[in-house]
C-alpha cells in the first residue's frame, strides 16, 4: 500500500524543509537555482548552508568573506521568494567538516531534501571520485539528497524512478511525485537480473528455449508485480509508465536514463543501511540529476527488497 497520508496523492503538496549546500562555485549556484524551482509547502523553511573550514576571522578569504557571500546569496533567495512571505529563509554559516555539519543541520531541522551541486561529467564522461564531497554527503547525511548537475531550465519533466518493490522504492516514487507537477508522466523502471540463472543453464548445456522461457516467465511476473505496485497511484489519475530491462541493474538504470533523456533519476535508500554499490555507481556516473530518497527506517524495518512473510 502507498505510504503517503490520505489525500496527499490527489493534491500536490510541496516540501516543508529544504536545505541547499553552497560553496559559491558554479555547480552550487546551479543547485540553488534548482532548489528554488522545487515546490514549497505553506510555512516551509528554506535553509542556505555554507560550511567554512576557517575557525576565526581570517580576512576577506576567511569567515568574513564567506559570511558576506552567504548573505548575498540569502538576500537573492529572499528576493526570489518575495511572493511567498510564508516561507522562512534561513542563513546557516558553520565551520568544520562539511558533510558532518550538513548531517547535523538535517537532523536539527528535519530537512527533507538537501540540494547539492556536482561538476558536469563531460564529455568525455568522468565519474565522480569515491572520496568526493558529493559522495560523502550521500553517505553521511541522513536525509534525501538531490545531486544537481546542469543548470535547471525548467521544472523536472522527464523523471525516472528505479524500483525494486521495497518500502524505500515506494518512498522514492512518492517523493518524486511531490517534486514534479501532477501532469508530468513518471517513468518507473525495474531491472530483472537473470544472469545467474542463465549462467546455470549454460553450464548444464540447456537448450536456448529454456533460457527464453525463463526470461518470458520473469518478465510476465515482473509486469504483474509492477501493476500491483503502481495501482494505488494510478487510481488517483497519475500518469505512470512501466519500463523493464534485463541485465546488470547499474548499467541498465544508466542506459535507460540516457535513452529516455531523463532529467531526474531517483533511487530509494534506507537510513538503516549504508549506500549500496548500485547507489554509489549511479551517483558517480549519472548523466542527469540524481535524487537519493532516504528516510529514517522505522523500528524493526526489513532490509531493502525483503518482503515480510504473510500469515
Amino acid at each position: 500500500m502507498p505510504l503517503l497520508p490520505a489525500g496527499l496523492l490527489r493534491a500536490q503538496r510541496g516540501l516543508h524543509r529544504v536545505a541547499v549546500g553552497l560553496d559559491f562555485s558554479l555547480q552550487s549556484e546551479f543547485a540553488l537555482a534548482r532548489a528554488l524551482r522545487l515546490p514549497l509547502a505553506h510555512g516551509a523553511a528554506f535553509s542556505v548552508l555554507h560550511v567554512s573550514r576557517w575557525d576565526g576571522h581570517k580576512g576577506s578569504d576567511g569567515m568574513v568573506g564567506s559570511e558576506r557571500c552567504l548573505r548575498r546569496s540569502v538576500s537573492s533567495v529572499a528576493k526570489r521568494l518575495r511572493q511567498r512571505p510564508d516561507v522562512d529563509v534561513r542563513e546557516e554559516l558553520r565551520t568544520g567538516d562539511a558533510p558532518h555539519e550538513a548531517a547535523e543541520l538535517a537532523k536539527d531541522q528535519g530537512v527533507e531534501v538537501l540540494v547539492v551541486g556536482r561538476p558536469h561529467p563531460g564529455p568525455p564522461v568522468v565519474p565522480l571520485p569515491e572520496d568526493s564531497m558529493v559522495m560523502r554527503l550521500v553517505r553521511e547525511v541522513d536525509a534525501s539528497v538531490l545531486v544537481v548537475m546542469p543548470h535547471p531550465g525548467r521544472v523536472y519533466h522527464r523523471p525516472l524512478v528505479a524500483v525494486n518493490f521495497s518500502r524505500e522504492s515506494r518512498r522514492a516514487l512518492e517523493l518524486t511525485m511531490r517534486l514534479c507537477p501532477a501532469s508530468t508522466p513518471i517513468e518507473v523502471l525495474h531491472v530483472v537480473d537473470v544472469r545467474e540463472e542463465a549462467a546455470a543453464l549454460h553450464r548444464r548445456d540447456a537448450p536456448l528455449a529454456l533460457e527464453l522461457r525463463l526470461r518470458q516467465e520473469r518478465e510476465d511476473a515482473t509486469r504483474r508485480a509492477l501493476g500491483r505496485f503502481l495501482a494505488p497511484y494510478r487510481e488517483t489519475g497519475r500518469a505512470l509508465e512501466i519500463r523493464l530491462r534485463f541485465g546488470d541493474p547499474r548499467e541498465c538504470i544508466l542506459a535507460e536514463a540516457r535513452e529516455r533523456d531523463s532529467d531526474l533519476l531517483t533511487l530509494g535508500m534506507s537510513s538503516a543501511n549504508p549506500p549500496s554499490s548500485l547507489t554509489e555507481f549511479v551517483v558517480r556516473h549519472s548523466p542527469c540529476d540524481v535524487l537519493i530518497s532516504r528516510h529514517v527506517a522505522p523500528p524493526g524495518a526489513l532490509p531493502d527488497g525483503v518482503v515480510a512473510p504473510t500469515s
